[in-house]
Order: structure tokens, then sequence, then C-alpha cells
């Protein structure tokens, strides 16, 4: 389904639909990272500022080293998304494209490979995901 937006005057504009759960890779950015976009509801967005503002108060926000959540409001219909990345594993990575091209499945431990993000990366990972998503139409599954 690929809905279609009118702009002033012109032809209709197709805009392409895309999975609310995929993988991304920024340029320049040696990781791979799970992306899962979750719409919220306005009552829950209220719930996230209050919680927000109560943080800001207490100021001691911890966040998740390995993982990326920021919101994103989509343009075409104003629906506000949770987009929460979590890093990939090189290992994983190597592993699915060992077993998947070549039929070889290497038994690596992975227990040993702590990965995390800096704020930097954090930001970079944001920028560069909002710039991707604005290209088109999160695809709401029923």
């Amino acid at each position: 389904m690929n809905p279609q937006v009118q702009i002033s005057n012109s032809q209709p504009t197709l805009i392409s639909t895309h999975p609310t759960t995929f993988f991304f890779r920024p340029p320049n950015d040696f990781y791979h990272y799970h992306v899962i976009c979750e719409e919220i509801s306005n009552d829950t967005v209220e719930y996230l500022l209050n919680k927000l503002n109560k943080l800001l108060k207490e100021s001691n926000v911890q966040s998740n080293e390995n993982e990326c959540i920021f919101y994103y409001q989509q343009q075409y219909d104003n629906r506000i998304y949770q987009v929460s990345c979590g890093i990939v594993s090189p290992l994983v990575i190597n592993n699915c494209l060992s077993k998947n091209f070549l039929g070889i499945e290497f038994q690596q431990n992975m227990e040993q490979e702590h990965l995390m993000l800096t704020l930097g990366q954090k930001e970079y990972l944001e920028r560069h995901l909002k710039k991707y998503l604005s290209q088109y139409v999160l695809e709401i599954k029923n």
C-alpha cells in the first residue's frame, strides 16, 4: 500500500511505505542497528513529558550504553513513534553472512563482546535515522 499526498495544484506524489522494524547502518558508521519504531498515543506522550520533567528535576538520568531511544514525529500524518535502536554485534553479522551465503556456521563466544554507544554516536544515529525515516511513511501493521 502506497499512500498518495496532494501537493497544492500539482500531481499527487507517491510516498513509499517502510516497515516499523528493520536494520540500519548510518553513513560512515561501523555498526548496524536493529531499529524498532512503535507508535505512541497522546496519553503516552503526556506521561513521557511528565516523566522527563520529573527526571530533569532529579538530575540523575541513567541511559543504556548499547541502546539509543528517541522520539520521531512522522510528517505525513503527525503520528509519533518511539524509535529504539540496539547495536548489532559484528560477530552476529559475520555469523549470519557465513551461514546464509556460505553455509558455514561458526560457534563464537559473543558474551565477551561488550558494545557501547557514546553520546556522540547516539546523536549521529538519531540525526541520520530521522533524515532516513522522513523519506517514508511507516507502515502500521494491524
